[in-house]
């Protein structure tokens, strides 16, 4: 048990450290971090949907190279 305090606290001091590092409490912090967090839920959206259309024109292409 004892290293699981340890650990815990490792956690904890790792928490505490990004929280001061980002400013969490401060308002203008958190909008800040809120903006940055929406910038990157769309980026990955845009990165998936990007992927995914480049998948398809290679099938796309693969398939109409078949064919002729």
């Amino acid at each position: 048990m004892p290293q699981l305090d340890i650990d815990l606290f490792d956690d904890f001091l790792f928490f505490a450290f990004v929280s001061l590092l980002f400013g969490v409490g401060d308002d203008e912090s958190e909008e800040s971090l809120i903006e940055l967090q929406g910038e990157v839920a769309l980026t990955n959206s845009y990165l998936s949907k990007k992927k995914q259309y480049d998948e398809q024109t290679r099938i796309v292409q693969k398939l109409s190279s078949s064919i002729f």
